[in-house]
């Protein structure tokens, strides 16, 4: 089904039905939703990281320098996300357990006074925060069919992650300093909706995925144009979601 889209994709007319089909898709707005909130962590971590490190103690030069730390363990953390679906094909089981590691290590971040211990939880918490990007970037790929409801529904989770940015340059603020416990339980709450909007996912796509097993219809394509396949988007009866 993936190989028929991209076959499809270079000579597909735009669908109004298929952007319709999109925006009201809960689905397109939980995989949104996803990439919305972790956008947020990651957008906090490449902002305030080192007004974050300074506030522990260390002088604004070590701390510049110290803030390269934290982005390493997220840069191997995105390299591990290209294997883990190799290793075990349910993005939603790794995007929750990331999130609730992340959850876990803000927490401790929002809550110890020692230095030391919250760079170290700092470093695992971005480690923790930067697969879920990638993780719901590639699930979406997998679930969404359609040519156009596919390009509405990456459109959607760009323009979500954009809003990230915003959302995320104003949570750490400066009568919260040096502690900062407001930002890191607002990304600790974002990580938590991460958590449940997986969750609910998951439920929905094996709930969906058994239902058409049961009815176990098939889809005539000798009677269908390949256009009239693409309108079917992901609810052509032979397709089953990865959850």
């Amino acid at each position: 089904m993936l190989e028929a889209d991209r076959a499809l994709s270079p000579t597909a007319d735009y669908s109004t039905h298929q952007v319709l089909r999109a925006l009201s898709d809960w689905t397109v707005w939980g995989y949104a939703i996803i990439f919305w909130a972790a956008a947020t962590g990651g957008a906090t971590q490449a902002i305030f990281g080192p007004t974050l490190i300074a506030a522990m103690g260390y002088t604004s030069t070590r701390a510049q320098v110290l803030s390269a730390v934290p982005s390493a363990c997220g840069f191997a953390s995105q390299l591990l996300s290209m294997v883990l679906p190799r290793l075990y094909r349910r993005f939603s089981v790794w995007i929750m357990l990331f999130s609730a590691a992340a959850c876990a290590f803000y927490a401790v971040i929002a809550t110890v006074e020692d230095s030391h211990v919250r760079f170290a939880f700092l470093c695992l918490s971005n480690f923790a925060l930067s697969p879920n990007m990638p993780l719901v970037s590639l699930w979406m790929s997998n679930n969404v069919l359609g040519v156009t409801k596919k390009g509405v529904a990456s459109a959607c989770t760009v323009m979500l992650g954009g809003i990230a940015g915003l959302i995320g340059s104003h949570i750490y603020r400066d009568q919260d300093a040096p502690q900062y416990r407001f930002g890191h339980i607002f990304v600790c709450a974002c990580n938590a909706v991460i958590f449940v909007v997986a969750l609910a996912l998951n439920l929905y796509f094996r709930y969906e995925n058994r239902r058409r097993d049961r009815e176990d219809e098939s889809l005539d394509a000798a009677t269908l144009t390949p256009e009239q396949i693409d309108d079917l988007c992901d609810s052509r009866p032979d397709h089953r979601y990865t959850w």
